[in-house]
């Protein structure tokens, strides 16, 4: 009888030693894991690199500080979630993805928003809007040559972020996207008249009918074949008509005399 009881007890003497001896083995680790992230987490480690692309307007502190991280960049306390997150939330980009690369990297790479076009606000002043209608910026006055201006159209009480709401200046913005990188590079100004048929004056002076501002966007076929033709010659015309099937020059009165003579 004493045996087995010395034989329980003995048991459980050894239960209660693995049971202890488990504990101690997680206990070690759980301290190990949580010493190793507090030094890999710790102010002033530096780990990795932080590469950017798609825009100069950006910097790898910029990155950091967006994750509420502080140089040196350790990317042990950098989450790509949260650098999406704060570019979402940056007017200057329309898209942006950050992601880990092997074996130590952080790529973010961004798209910028292009400026477009300005028009003329609710307060007397303009708003800078990309090519998909988002208002990049409000100010009093044109600051720069960024984008042309478009002159007989208003948008209203608009602010940074929003959608420009407006169907004609749409069209516009549908037309710009649709034509060349080097005919839009080309374009002084858009004037849009109280029918809301749009005329475009480039750089040169020559000026261009393009039609209603409701069938604006089709005409940007037509408007390629035409400034390709005409980039390198140097047309003595007082506007070019894109309003037909087939585009009409109209030529200057002193050269419609010398020719009639």
């Amino acid at each position: 009888m004493e045996s087995l009881q010395g034989r329980l007890k003995e048991r459980r003497h050894k239960r209660r030693m693995r049971w202890l001896r488990i504990f101690m083995v997680a206990a070690v680790v759980a301290g190990t894991c949580f010493g190793l992230y507090k030094f890999t987490h710790r102010p002033g480690m530096a780990f990795g690199q932080i590469i950017i692309k798609g825009t100069k307007q950006l910097k790898p502190e910029d990155i950091v500080r967006m994750a509420n991280s502080k140089m040196p960049v350790n990317l042990f306390t950098v989450s790509p979630g949260t650098v999406e997150y704060a570019l979402s939330q940056d007017i200057r980009f329309f898209d942006a993805k950050a992601s880990y690369k092997w074996p130590n990297k952080l790529e973010v790479e961004v798209k910028e928003r292009e400026p477009a076009l300005y028009v003329a606000n609710s307060y007397n002043g303009y708003i800078m809007v990309d090519y998909k209608g988002t208002v990049m910026s409000v100010s009093n006055s044109i600051p720069d040559t960024k984008a042309p201006l478009l002159v007989g159209e208003q948008c209203g009480n608009a602010f940074v972020g929003d959608d420009v709401g407006n169907k004609r200046v749409d069209n516009i913005l549908k037309f710009l996207l649709s034509i060349n990188s080097e005919a839009r590079k080309q374009i002084a100004e858009l004037m849009m008249d109280d029918d809301k048929n749009v005329k475009l004056q480039l750089r040169n002076g020559l000026l261009l009918r393009l039609g209603s501002a409701e069938a604006i966007p089709d005409k940007a076929p037509m408007f390629n074949t035409v400034f390709n033709e005409i980039k390198d010659k140097h047309i003595q015309a007082e506007y070019i008509d894109l309003q037909f099937k087939k585009p009409y020059i109209k030529l200057k009165p002193e050269l419609m005399k010398v020719k009639k003579s």
